[in-house]
């Protein structure tokens, strides 16, 4: 958790077109997700916080594909999916149900130079999204909140301001976007957060 209170760069996976190489360059922190939008040049290299999806071919294919980050930069990794269940997994794994195996181990390993690693627990998660549930109907019942939204959740708690960039609340369909909409805007109401550009 951060000690300091400079602003953190948290830099989300919708298209982003403009040269934010500096700006990237101007945070100490810069948190990216998964594939990091395919670490294009013009969205610098700066890698501090690396929030990564644990289950599922995703997952998969993260902890077996090349990342272009440096893990001896990173001061947290964090899997956004709780511990699984061994029995649960046994089954999966007889099953064929390759979209809800866990991988955190895999990825842990992967990153193992991180100054520190953690999985977001059962209860975080559950919070945040009961936290959402009160801003109003969802679209469809969500299983969980996005891996934006719980670093955003994660850092706002820890009193650091955050500045976003390249968050376009859609994608996967279990996820409460317009609920995540919502809390961002609640939050950059409060002065807690803003947009980057």
């Amino acid at each position: 958790m951060p000690e300091n209170k400079e602003p953190i760069l948290i830099i989300g996976n919708a298209p982003i077109t403009a040269d934010i190489r500096a700006e990237v360059d101007s945070y100490t922190r810069v948190v990216r997700f998964n594939f990091c939008a395919g670490m294009p040049q013009h969205l610098g290299r700066k890698c501090t916080d690396l929030w990564l999806s644990g289950r599922g071919r995703q997952a998969h294919k993260l902890a077996h594909s090349h990342l272009d980050i440096d893990p001896q930069q990173l001061l947290s990794l964090v899997i956004t999916d709780p511990p699984p269940n061994p029995v649960t997994q046994t089954c999966f794994r007889l099953l064929g149900r390759q979209g809800s195996l866990d991988h955190g181990e895999a990825l842990m390993a992967k990153f193992a130079p991180a100054h520190s690693k953690k999985r977001i627990t059962a209860a975080v998660r559950q919070q945040l999204l009961a936290e959402l549930l009160r801003l109003g109907q969802p679209e469809c019942k969500p299983k969980w909140p996005s891996s934006g939204t719980q670093a955003i959740a994660h850092f706002v708690a820890a009193g650091t301001p955050v500045h976003i960039i390249g968050f376009g609340f859609q994608g996967w369909k279990r996820h409460p976007w317009r609920l995540e909409r919502r809390y961002v805007a609640k939050l950059q109401e409060q002065g807690k957060l803003s947009y980057l550009c």
